[in-house]
């Protein structure tokens, strides 16, 4: 159970117990004090006293008794000292008893009942006289001060076990996730988050087990990042190391052995420098840098000087290039420019990379549905390359995977996880379908709604 609703129970217990002890105490207080005493009728009473009262009177006698504690004894005496009716032993229907014998029964009597006596004139013709006794070991302390004493001891006992199940339950899960922050704290990533219940505190420890996953998951993706990062720049590096010292060897005999180690030497360095892009706007994305930047502008006009761009190196590299920007010009997101134009120019790269020469890559935007206020924009990028392989689509988005039958060039496997960053930082949206030899269609979906 929950501890607010432990803490609601305990609370509502304190609030209600006491007016349900109450009100039980005060109705079987009341109902022993209104049981009637079992009266004879008149016609029966009549006939022992010998007929010496009339019937209102014995009615009258009869509703005063009713109205008595059943704790009380009677006896109730006619105007000659006859008792006419009587719940004490001692006295019976019909016996005559003088002053002098009832006074001697009181006295004798006394320390053990109280007495008194009671001529109501009320009652009617007859001259009744009823004589009452209480026993005095029922004297004790008052009704009231008695409910009080137990009110406070069941109220006592009721928040002492729920303050004690809910201090258990508190204390035991506390010490649980003291336990596993401990064990976390150390490095021990692999050891699971386990509390019984379903308090609050079980819900922390779900929370506290997710953050574990997450680390572990960080730190592998760490240990992952630094061997691809070792990795790919050592090859690089290697072979501008190997391509200066053979210059500084006098290896190149000619100026154009030398110019063809410079080329090499310098391709590599572009190949460093864009490995490093990658890894800048693979940091900026994982920290959420972009954001501080982040404005509304028309994506249209955006995505047409990105395009002319991207046709002129379709042409260099000799593939062709057709571009579709169907949107309303005033048509406009929050995005960050800069991003967004690498993680689009990185998807056309690839289109280009894998296409042969001659080949068709195609850009195109348009609203769905088509209109002043469209549902979501889908930005698609095209090529009739080779396709991407079943056992490779699934995975192209993974940090450092490759997926080597199709590829051509070195890299780090951070281009297409950086595009993957990118987009749904912006809350958009990126698939791909593919096939072998059936070329490749990347699609970006962007909300509006």
């Amino acid at each position: 159970m929950k501890i607010r609703n432990q803490f609601y129970i305990l609370v509502v217990g304190i609030l209600v117990m006491p007016g349900l002890v109450f009100a039980g105490l005060y109705g079987l207080q009341r109902s022993r004090e209104s049981t009637a005493v079992p009266i004879p009728g008149y016609d029966e009473v009549s006939r022992m006293a010998g007929g010496s009262f009339g019937r209102a009177s014995w009615e009258d006698l009869a509703d005063f008794i009713t109205h008595r504690p059943a704790t009380m004894d009677f006896t109730i005496l006619d105007a000659d000292s006859r008792v006419v009716f009587s719940t004490i032993q001692a006295h019976r229907a019909g016996d005559i008893l003088t002053d002098g014998e009832l006074l001697r029964y009181i006295r004798e009597t006394s320390p053990d009942f109280f007495y008194q006596m009671d001529a109501p004139e009320r009652l009617g013709e007859g001259g009744f006289f009823v004589l009452t006794r209480i026993d005095r070991s029922d004297r004790g302390p008052p009704d009231f001060f008695r409910l009080l004493v137990v009110l406070i001891a069941m109220i006592f006992l009721f928040s002492a076990i729920m303050s004690v199940l809910i201090a258990r339950s508190i204390t035991q899960s506390v010490l649980a996730l003291d336990a596993a922050t401990r064990r976390m704290a150390a490095g021990e990533l692999d050891s699971s988050v386990t509390i019984r219940g379903s308090n609050e505190i079980t819900s922390l420890a779900s929370s506290l087990n997710s953050m574990r996953l997450a680390l572990k998951d960080d730190q592998a993706r760490r240990s992952r990042f630094i061997m691809g990062v070792t990795h790919d720049l050592k090859t690089p590096l290697a072979l501008i190391k190997g391509y200066a010292e053979a210059i500084g060897d006098g290896m190149a005999e000619d100026a154009a052995e030398r110019d063809r180690y410079v080329g090499i030497i310098g391709a590599k360095v572009d190949q460093l420098a864009s490995m490093i892009d990658d890894l800048i706007g693979f940091v900026r994305v994982d920290t959420g840098e972009w954001r501080s930047r982040l404005s509304t502008a028309p994506l249209a006009p955006f995505l047409r000087n990105l395009c002319k761009r991207l046709e002129a190196d379709a042409a260099l590299l000799q593939r062709r290039a057709e571009v579709s920007i169907d949107l309303p010009e005033d048509l406009s997101v929050p995005f960050d420019e800069r991003l967004i134009t690498r993680a689009i120019e990185n998807v056309v790269n690839n289109a280009l990379r894998y296409t042969d020469k001659g080949g068709l890559v195609r850009v195109s935007a348009r609203a769905e549905p088509a209109g002043p206020t469209p549902e979501r924009v889908v930005i698609e990028v095209s090529d009739d390359g080779p396709g991407i392989d079943a056992a490779d689509i699934d995975h192209i988005f993974d940090l450092f995977y490759r997926g080597s039958s199709s590829r051509r060039e070195q890299g780090m496997g951070l281009g297409l996880s950086v595009v993957k960053g990118v987009i749904e930082s912006h809350g958009w949206q990126i698939g791909v379908v593919s096939g072998p030899g059936e070329g490749s269609v990347f699609a970006i979906t962007i909300p509006m709604r």
